[in-house]
């Protein structure tokens, strides 16, 4: 069976810990048109780097804000925040002479990195002038052990509003879909600062930006037609 695939619900999904959960459990009447009345995500991300003597500390933190509305039923939400903390000795080199940092960091030996997240929503106004989330993130370092990263960040516009539209509409055998997407971004500035264990960096970021996503979705199966759900892939 063909499934058209709409803009919004790829751009939504690396922001969100996982499927947004049983949404209501509609069933579609074959030519009942199943309006998903509002799906959005709004993220800001950012990253910064400082440096004392030879150590070179990186910071890279998202955090978004979703929510999902089908029609009818509930309005569902969701937060996620993630950081990564990445600490190199640059006046060190690697066995082998094998470069830098893995992932691609400002090279030399890692001394210490840790990924966590958690389920914090990001706070934003509508305009996208400013944002900001809070929250201590579990997670593991390169090592596998249990950590918590507290995180604190803000961003403020300093770019204009972009606003962008995307329609999408497809026609064939199974139904008729149509998608519109409205898009918001503006650049940012960025304050992060993170505290893991004995170790803290804080520091402005140039590349933050903050964005919005919000779609609807129609999607009309033909009669006789079960199982069409191409807007987001399960029913509303």
């Amino acid at each position: 069976m063909k499934r058209a695939i709409t803009v919004a619900a790829v751009l939504v999904a690396p922001f969100l810990l996982g499927p947004l959960g049983p949404l209501g459990a509609g069933t579609a009447g074959a030519a009942q048109p199943r309006i998903y009345h509002t799906i959005g995500s709004t993220s800001a991300s950012a990253s910064t780097t400082t440096m004392q003597g030879c150590e070179l500390t990186e910071v890279f933190a998202s955090s978004s804000t979703a929510m999902y509305a089908a029609q009818p039923g509930p309005v569902n939400k969701q937060g996620l925040t993630s950081v990564l903390v990445r600490v190199s000795d640059t006046c060190a080199q690697s066995p082998m002479d094998v470069h830098a940092a893995a992932g691609g960091g400002g090279g030399g030996v890692v001394l210490f990195e840790a990924e966590a997240q958690s389920g914090a929503p990001l706070v934003v106004d509508p305009r996208l002038t400013h944002a900001s989330v809070t929250s201590d993130l579990p997670g593991t370092d390169s090592q596998g052990n249990p950590v918590t990263v507290h995180l604190v960040a803000t961003w403020t516009g300093t770019g204009p509003l972009e606003h962008t539209t995307v329609v999408n509409s497809n026609h064939d055998a199974d139904g008729n879909v149509s998608a519109t997407d409205n898009n918001l971004r503006r650049d940012a500035s960025a304050e992060l600062s993170v505290m893991v264990g004995d170790r803290s960096a804080a520091g402005p970021a140039t590349d933050g930006v903050i964005e919005q996503t919000r779609s609807r979705c129609v999607e009309v199966a033909r009669p006789g037609v079960e199982g069409f759900f191409p807007c987001f892939g399960f029913p509303g």
